[in-house]
């Protein structure tokens, strides 16, 4: 019995659809968070599918990773804008919630790079085993194989 390899689409995730889970907004951004939601998706799923660990059944988790990094750059964007540290209405400072949820963004994309082992400290885990090469030492050249002859 052999088994056929099937040429197809099972190695790719289908793409979420960004106007669903990004809408209209009142500022108008809506289209650039779309673009950068588009962008990370590639930039994800590419990574992914080099490391041989891209599959279907990781789609949402890889959704949500897209959505930790749009919701860190918007953040991050309104921290540099306003600052980490802003007054209140009654003039006492505060700490922005835009600063806030710049650190829950950041913690929920972290979770979800261990999960797919994106990060550094567990890429070895789900890449594959490399073979190492055989070093040669001094005591492999003291016994020289003979001829026969």
């Amino acid at each position: 019995m052999s088994l056929n390899v099937l040429n197809g689409p099972g190695a790719d995730v289908e793409e979420p659809d960004w106007k669903l889970l990004i809408p209209v907004r009142e500022d108008k951004r809506h289209g650039t968070l779309r673009a950068m939601a588009h962008t990370e998706w590639v930039r994800v799923t590419s990574e992914l599918r080099e490391a041989g660990t891209l599959a279907a059944v990781n789609r949402h988790t890889i959704q949500r990773l897209v959505l930790a990094y749009v919701r860190y750059d918007v953040a991050a964007m309104m921290v540099m804008a306003e600052g980490a540290v802003v007054k209140s209405k009654t003039g006492v400072s505060m700490l922005s919630l835009w600063q806030v949820e710049m650190r829950q963004a950041d913690g929920d994309a972290t979770t979800q790079e261990m999960e797919l082992c994106l990060n550094p400290r567990r890429r070895a885990a789900a890449g594959k085993a490399q073979r190492k090469v055989k070093r040669a030492t001094a005591a492999d050249t003291y016994l020289k194989p003979v001829a026969r002859g």
